[in-house]
């Protein structure tokens, strides 16, 4: 199917997005730049009229929008897509590259390395030849990250077993687990972690824990679009009453007047001390809430 000389654009933001950096640059440099309007199927546009490249752009992408971007591949497998996203995260970025994505950018948006992408896929979608790509400075200004120049030295076993016990937290935030279950997962008796998250992290397990669904929360809350309630159960609560309780007290102000307060830059988390809440903490051998 013929490739058409455009770049697509899939707005799925609450604001308008005419008057960005990068599509006024992308202008700039002779791109023709088109963006879906709304209600317009994409898939229909992909298939009928290819572009040499489709830009799906996030503010907080629900499931709706990222339905929308898998469905895209699935239907113009050959069409290149790129994501732009305001709320980034490590799974978020991995489940970007899982879909096919041809790269991921997060704000605030790397200008230089977005026009050299488009500029990229331009040319190789456009019948480029190998001989000129080669002599693209994109190879040359794609240096070797810093962290590369660092030796590598393999982790403790400590050191990974507590990386192993952090990881199954993350990856089970919004569910119910014990103290023994992320024992078992890393290979260790509750004793043993117990002691280990003391040791390194300064705190007991249950200290941790907390602090990781509050974190949680409070990035959540910066995302408008999506209700207190959902967010207490998004991060392992089963109450909303406890949530706020608890929340007020390390934060010092309710979930709700957290996220009314909310300027442009995030307070960070204050430190968690071990403190007496007003619900119990579940025992070692029980489900967490």
């Amino acid at each position: 199917m013929k490739v058409n000389d455009y770049l697509l654009v899939i707005p799925r933001t609450r604001c308008e997005i005419a008057d960005l950096d990068y599509l006024k640059q992308l202008k700039h440099q002779g791109y023709q730049v088109e963006c879906l309007p709304p209600g317009q199927d994409v898939v229909e546009v992909l298939t009928s009229r290819p572009p040499f490249a489709a830009c799906f752009h996030y503010d907080y992408p629900d499931q709706q929008g990222l339905g929308d971007l898998r469905k895209a591949k699935q239907a113009a497998r050959s069409v290149p897509l790129l994501m732009i996203t305001h709320a980034h995260s490590e799974e978020l970025a991995i489940w970007a590259f899982r879909a096919r994505v041809w790269d991921y950018f997060a704000h605030p948006l790397d200008l230089q390395r977005f026009m050299e992408v488009v500029k990229t896929l331009h040319d190789l979608r456009l019948g480029r030849t190998i001989t000129e790509m080669a002599l693209s400075p994109l190879e040359h200004s794609n240096r070797m990250p810093r962290d590369a120049r660092l030796h590598y030295e393999a982790p403790s076993t400590q050191e990974a077993k507590l990386q192993q016990a952090l990881e199954f937290i993350d990856h089970h935030l919004d569910g119910r687990f014990s103290q023994a279950d992320v024992a078992a997962s890393c290979g260790l008796s509750v004793f043993q972690l117990s002691r280990l998250f003391k040791r390194s992290t300064g705190c007991t397990f249950q200290d941790y824990l907390l602090k990781r669904r509050l974190e949680e929360a409070v990035r959540l809350l910066a995302n408008p679009t999506v209700t207190i309630t959902d967010i207490c159960f998004a991060v392992g609560f089963r109450d909303l009453s406890y949530f706020t309780r608890t929340f007020h007290r390390q934060m010092g102000q309710s979930p709700s007047a957290y996220r009314c307060s909310l300027t442009d830059k995030t307070p960070s988390l204050p430190s968690v001390a071990p403190s007496k809440p007003d619900m119990p903490f579940e025992q070692t051998e029980r489900s967490i809430k």
